[in-house]
């Protein structure tokens, strides 16, 4: 793992267990084994670096849903994928998921690392906007359909973390059976 990573990863864990507030650059330096300095190398402060983090972990994400990605199945079941694995994402890196639950809506990601990401989630756009010409969803509106799906997602996830219930597959497919019900067209 390079030095960046190192860094990014101890920031992750920091901002997650005590707040930005909390997160000092010198304690990300000292969990990621660097010199202080070093951090200052790749990041001009404090509000640089959870950006960064914020890109990182997004970016993580967009990559494992990408490599999971079939295009050659119907829209039910591209849908259904990508749920799923929305939600093994979220289990399998846990420190990403609850910084993002965390971080997601703060003032302090600001609107350019945002937008930086939008071209990583064009094939997701894009699949919604399909879906809608074929008539397989009931509206093209991306934000109006995955924000509460992402959300929920993410509260139940957060619920079952913080209550140490066990998310077994059988709840991950009511999850997905779930959502798929709630965005698909009910006239096909």
């Amino acid at each position: 793992m390079s030095k960046k990573h190192q860094i990014l990863e101890a920031a992750i864990r920091s901002f997650v267990d005590r707040g930005l507030q909390g997160s000092s650059m010198a304690l990300v330096a000292k969990e990621a084994e660097v010199a202080t300095g070093s951090v200052y190398n790749y990041f001009e402060g404090k509000e640089h670096l959870i950006n960064e983090c914020f890109l990182y972990v997004k970016q993580n994400e967009i990559e494992f849903l990408l490599k999971h990605y079939d295009t050659d199945v119907s829209y039910e079941q591209k849908f259904k994928n990508i749920y799923t694995n929305t939600i093994r994402f979220m289990l399998d890196n846990c420190s990403y998921f609850r910084f993002t639950h965390l971080y997601a809506f703060s003032p302090v990601i600001l609107q350019e690392t945002r937008d930086k990401l939008h071209p990583l989630y064009e094939p997701f756009v894009q699949l919604y906007e399909d879906a809608y010409a074929a008539g397989a969803i009931r509206t093209p509106e991306v934000l109006e359909q995955h924000l509460p799906i992402y959300g929920g997602f993410s509260y139940l996830m957060h619920y079952y973390f913080v209550h140490d219930e066990e998310i077994t597959d059988d709840k991950i497919q009511s999850m997905v059976n779930f959502a798929w019900s709630a965005i698909r067209n009910p006239e096909q």
